[in-house]
C-alpha cells in the first residue's frame, strides 16, 4: 500500500461529533461513545491476531457512537478529491463497520451508519459532490454518508443542518410556525399551485415499477419520470 493511504488525514471530525451528539439531545436521543465499534477486533477475540484485522486495513481515523438505537462509525475522507484514494478509504471503512457489525445484534445491524467527513472547502467543488453521491450509493456493510464542509467555517452549522435533514435526526415535522386560514386559501388561489389529482393509470404504473424486480435505484428513478412525462404528453 502506498504512502497515499497510510499518512493520517488532517481533518479532525471532533467537532462534527460533538455537534451530532448535541443534535440527538434536541430529538431527545440518548447519545454514547461506542469504542468497541472503533477497535480492531472482532467481539470476543480478545488479543488473538486471528481476530483482528491489520491496521493497513482499516481507516487511521475512525470514532464509534450510539444514537438511541443507532449504531455510527464516523471518519474522514482524504484531502483530494481523488477516485482511487476514495475506494480505498471506503475498502477500510467497511472493514471497519465489518468489525462493528460483530458488536450488535442483527437488528442493531441493519440501521449501522458510517458517516464521513469531507476536508475543508470540499462542499463547493463538483469533483467532491459527485464523489460524495459514489460513496452514498455504496450500499455495502452498511449505510453511508457524506458531509462535505463548506470553505467558509462560519457556514458549518448551515452545511450540518443540511446534512442532518438526510439522516435519521431529521425532524420534519418539528416546526414552530403554523399555518394561518388566509396562507391556506392561498394554496389554492389562481396561479399559485395547481393541486390536479394524479391519474389512476399513472399511480398503478408507479406502483408496478415500484414493486418491480429492478433492483438499480437509479433506473427506478428513470422509469417514474418517464412514467410521468407520458402522462404529459397525453
Amino acid at each position: 500500500m502506498t504512502d497515499q493511504f497510510s499518512s493520517v488525514p488532517a481533518t479532525n471530525p471532533k467537532w462534527f461529533l460533538e455537534n451530532i451528539k448535541a443534535a440527538a439531545e434536541r430529538c431527545e436521543l440518548q447519545a454514547s461513545d461506542w469504542l468497541e465499534l472503533a477497535g480492531m477486533s472482532f467481539r470476543g477475540g480478545g488479543e488473538s491476531t486471528s481476530t483482528s484485522l491489520s491496521p493497513s486495513d482499516l481507516p487511521d481515523v475512525k470514532y464509534g457512537i450510539r444514537i438511541g438505537r443507532y449504531a455510527i462509525v464516523v471518519g474522514v475522507l482524504p484531502e483530494e478529491p481523488n477516485a482511487p484514494a476514495i475506494r480505498e478509504t471506503l475498502r477500510r471503512y467497511r472493514n471497519q463497520c465489518v468489525i462493528a457489525r460483530s458488536f450488535l445484534s442483527a437488528n442493531q445491524a441493519l440501521d449501522l451508519q458510517l458517516m464521513l467527513v469531507g476536508p475543508r472547502g470540499s462542499e463547493r467543488l463538483s469533483e467532491w459532490q459527485a464523489l460524495a453521491l459514489m460513496i452514498e450509493r455504496d450500499d455495502r456493510v452498511a449505510r453511508k454518508l457524506a458531509w462535505l464542509m463548506p470553505e467558509d467555517q462560519a457556514n458549518d452549522g448551515r452545511s450540518l443542518d443540511d446534512f442532518l435533514k438526510r439522516t435519521f435526526l431529521a425532524r420534519p415535522w418539528a416546526f414552530a410556525g403554523r399555518f394561518s386560514v388566509a396562507a391556506l386559501d392561498r394554496l389554492s388561489s389562481v396561479g399559485q399551485v395547481s393541486l390536479s389529482p394524479l391519474p389512476r393509470n399513472v399511480a398503478e404504473e408507479w406502483e408496478h415499477i415500484a414493486l418491480g424486480s429492478e433492483s438499480d435505484p437509479m433506473k427506478v428513478v428513470d422509469a417514474l419520470i418517464n412514467a410521468w412525462k407520458r402522462r404529459q404528453s397525453e
